[in-house]
């Protein structure tokens, strides 16, 4: 038996409404660390009781790796679809196969319902392939569901939760961002994405580092100052790079490897193992880490690589936001200015809200909710980088430098004088009972709404009888954004 968290369950609930309403290809957009593997392992086995075969699609060798780990663990018997692998059963009625490797076979494996895993990558033979099932559901997964036409090819677009609501619940690890020196961006060349747009070409981007001494200087000092000597991982441009800091990590007295795609798989695996066991700290890449990759225990990320791209930006910061014992909040080191870059800004405020139709000039962020708290400045006391007026150290922006956007007119937030008065038994009544409402709705657990009341009156609402309520009013809406976002920055104050 599969246990399901909540956000997990809502997930289920919201696949099969729309499978309900005829929907054959659906897209399942959920951030990175929801548990999308166990969701598709949790289907799978439900399917496979009903007597439908079902498969796991993926669309690289690790990938296929991690799922049957994942699915052995739940106790499902899984076969292997990829190239000569030990596990190969045809007559499972669950199959991990690798995309590859099914479209290359002459003979069409016969499948009742399938799972595809990082969706939004989808090649002209996969599309083929996918499209000679017509009859057969579909579901995809990705935390990143911004690639170009994804709409012509899913009909459905299910986000059951977001990364702001998983850190709330305590499901994600929160960030603080840290912004450093990076190299001017004008001039540089740019090349086309296979998942639409364009990009910084990362061989004229890695160039524009090597040549800067002082952004490269500036990354190790500022490890040393904010990375707290927590397990690291890195991101370059390219591989010529990655190998050159590693080489000034060594030099400062700090352990570093680099690791890439073109090494023996043995070899990646001993630096994977060696890196979680605390044998060095600091493990650095180009692209490699950049999906499929799960290792809670690191807690520090290294951003050299700038990107226009928003599935790039947020599956790297995903990499630090597992869940590990004793890593109360990761660390991201931003040395490509991803973080303060307005179409970009902290991944945990960007949401999927539609798929691309193709009918348009393609853009990754006509895709996603408007992302108001997403700018990010730089604290000048602490130098984290945050959002809103309130910096997690305690720093507060002065209300006469305070200014919004209101359409194209920058308007002045003045500090406006707040009477006191205190606060009814009615409307405490109907907070409380707000809260509760949100809680079910959310698939919290009731005592969450108490400590949201004794955060705000710092007392239990034990005392309350909470009123009946079936909606949330903006006043407590803008409570819990509030909150989220305190949480999020680690702010205890």
């Amino acid at each position: 038996m599969i246990s399901l968290r909540p956000h997990q369950e809502r997930a289920i609930e919201m696949l099969r409404d729309s499978l309900r309403k005829g929907n054959k290809r659906i897209m399942l957009a959920a951030p990175c660390s929801f548990g999308k593997t166990r969701v598709a392992a949790y289907m799978l086995a439900e399917a496979a009781k009903r007597g439908k075969r079902g498969v796991f699609i993926c669309d690289r060798i690790k990938l296929v790796q991690q799922a049957l780990d994942d699915f052995d663990s739940h106790g499902l018997a899984a076969g292997v679809i990829q190239g000569d692998h030990w596990r190969w059963n045809p007559k499972a009625m669950i199959q991990i196969a690798s995309i590859q490797t099914l479209a290359r076979r002459q003979h069409k494996l016969e499948f009742d319902f399938a799972v595809i895993d990082e969706a939004h990558v989808l090649y002209e033979s996969q599309i083929e392939y996918f499209q000679s099932y017509n009859a057969v559901p579909f579901i995809g997964l990705s935390a990143t569901p911004f690639s170009k036409g994804l709409g012509k090819h899913f009909q459905d677009l299910v986000v059951p939760s977001t990364t702001m609501e998983l850190l709330d619940q305590g499901y994600l690890t929160p960030v603080k961002y840290y912004g450093g020196k990076h190299v001017d961006l004008k001039g540089l060349k740019r090349r086309s994405l296979s998942t639409g747009g364009s990009d910084y070409d990362p061989n004229d981007l890695g160039k524009r580092i090597e040549g800067d001494v002082h952004v490269r200087g500036d990354v190790i000092k500022n490890w040393q100052k904010h990375g707290e000597n927590r397990q690291t991982i890195m991101f370059c441009p390219t591989i010529e790079l990655s190998k050159s800091m590693v080489e000034q990590f060594n030099a400062a007295g700090i352990a570093a490897e680099h690791i890439d795609g073109y090494m023996p798989d043995e070899e990646r695996q001993w630096l994977y193992d060696a890196h979680d066991a605390g044998e060095f700290k600091i493990l650095s890449c180009s692209r490699l880490l950049n999906t499929g990759y799960d290792a809670p225990k690191v807690g520090c990320l290294i951003d050299l690589f700038k990107t226009s791209s928003l599935i790039q930006h947020i599956q790297r910061a995903g990499r630090i936001m597992r869940l590990s014992e004793g890593k109360d909040y990761a660390i991201y080191l931003d040395h490509a200015g991803n973080i303060t870059d307005p179409k970009l800004g902290m991944p945990e405020y960007i949401v999927p809200e539609t798929l691309d139709d193709g009918e348009k000039s393609f853009s990754e962020s006509n895709q996603v909710k408007e992302k108001k708290e997403s700018k990010a400045k730089t604290c000048p006391s602490c130098y984290q980088l945050f959002t809103g007026f309130r910096c997690a150290c305690g720093y507060e922006i002065p209300p006469e430098k305070r200014v919004v956007g209101s359409g194209e007119i920058l308007e002045e937030i003045k500090e406006k004088k707040k009477a006191n008065r205190e606060v009814s038994k009615q409307e405490k009544e109907q907070f409380l009972g707000e809260l509760l409402f949100y809680a079910r709705k959310r698939g919290f657990k009731m005592g969450w709404a108490q400590h949201q009341y004794r955060a705000r009156f710092g007392v239990w609402g034990s005392k309350i009888n909470p009123a009946e309520a079936n909606s949330v009013s903006q006043d407590t809406k803008n409570w819990i954004t509030h909150q989220n976002i305190k949480r999020a920055r680690g702010n205890n104050g």
